[in-house]
């Protein structure tokens, strides 16, 4: 089995915090569908052996493109494909998601809408340069429901420089009476290129205490829990059924193909992704010299043997140590003991894992056992 990924790199407006490789400059827009199409059309001959269950729009904002791009796109990956298709979803924004628009996407066929809420603190969302109001995020929830979509994710923000001392909470228990089955929940980072990192350098803003971001975290488990969630992943909750299988496929080291400017590819013990540039890619896929601006990597054991940690402690299952070594020929070293005695590790059922209370220090927790 296999995943299909489409980056769409364009943005309506450029938020506060966001480092994603996007433009807001929509005039390539047609341009950039013709793109995507021809890479499908030369890249997917090369799969014929896989089968494809998963398709995700991501971006960006997939949404700025409409319903008729989108289907466009969509209908080419699956005449030129072996599909078995699961799980179709779409990223947008709550501002492109009008009653008519969500049933054209639901007559596509799309099954899962993530929606890119992020705050539904007015002041926060000012903050962030979104350009949704509160009330347009919740209509947009509510219609979606309403046209038949089962699954929907929101995306919410914590570790925020912004907002009272209760608007997380708040955040957290407004989504949770909302029609959704997941909740992706991110940290926010400051990047140098970004509005933020600018306003941190200039000493207009200041990062939140670490203190306050582990309690925003626990604050988030404990709340999503008693509404129905599963935390399935380090940023992911899901209640019964609403796991993001695209997404899972991923830490499960599932072969995937990215298409669209900066997408990743795996396969095998190979890795390639598309240069992170509009004009770039658009001029080799005008020349259909695609295959020029992209760069490859070959995976070692080694990059295996980490890439399988770092994709595998995230979830709640953790590791299976056997597939782990029978993927890469490598075991887990006399790291995983010490992990184990300082409580940052853990066994259940055979598979390693990282308690949920440890999460926010995954990645170190991760980098200590790694070759």
């Amino acid at each position: 089995m296999a995943g299909l990924y489409v980056h769409v790199p364009f943005c309506a407006q450029a938020c506060s915090y966001c480092d994603f490789h996007f433009t807001t400059q929509l005039s390539d827009r047609d341009a950039m569908v013709n793109a995507l199409v021809a890479e499908l059309e030369s890249m997917l001959p090369e799969w014929r052996d896989q089968t494809f269950h998963t398709l995700y729009f991501g971006g960006g904002t997939p949404s700025v493109l409409g319903p008729e791009a989108i289907e466009r796109i969509a209908q080419t990956a699956f005449k030129n494909a072996h599909w078995e298709l699961e799980e179709w979803t779409l990223e947008a924004n709550p501002e492109d998601l009008g009653p008519a628009v969500l049933q054209h996407y639901r007559k596509m066929g799309i099954h899962r809408l993530s929606i890119g809420v992020q705050s539904f603190d007015p002041d926060v969302l000012v903050w962030m340069k979104r350009i949704h109001g509160v009330g347009r995020a919740e209509t947009a929830i509510e219609d979606a429901a309403q046209c038949g979509f089962d699954h929907l994710s929101v995306d919410l923000m914590y570790g925020l420089p912004v907002g009272f001392e209760k608007r997380w909470i708040q955040d957290i228990e407004k989504a949770c009476e909302l029609p959704v089955d997941h909740l992706s929940c991110y940290i926010l980072t400051a990047e140098p290129r970004t509005l933020y990192g600018h306003q941190l350098s200039k000493g207009e803003r200041k990062e939140p205490e670490e203190e306050r971001v582990v309690s925003e975290y626990s604050t988030l488990c404990e709340l999503s829990r008693k509404a129905g969630f599963e935390h399935y992943e380090v940023s992911n909750f899901a209640r019964p059924g609403g796991r993001s299988r695209h997404n899972s496929s991923y830490w499960e080291g599932t072969p995937y193909l990215g298409i669209g400017p900066g997408a990743h590819s795996y396969k095998g013990h190979t890795r390639w992704w598309n240069a992170r540039s509009n004009a770039q890619y658009l001029k080799h896929a005008a020349k259909g010299t695609l295959k020029e601006q992209r760069e490859t990597e070959h995976l070692d054991a080694a990059a295996r043997f980490n890439e399988s940690l770092i994709t595998g402690l995230r979830r709640t299952e953790g590791i299976d140590p056997s597939v782990v070594l029978s993927r890469t020929g490598l075991a887990l070293n006399q790291g995983v003991n010490d992990a184990i005695i300082r409580g940052d590790c853990e066994w259940v059922n055979g598979r390693l894992r990282i308690p949920e209370s440890r999460w926010p220090m995954g990645d170190s927790i991760t980098l200590g056992l790694m070759r």
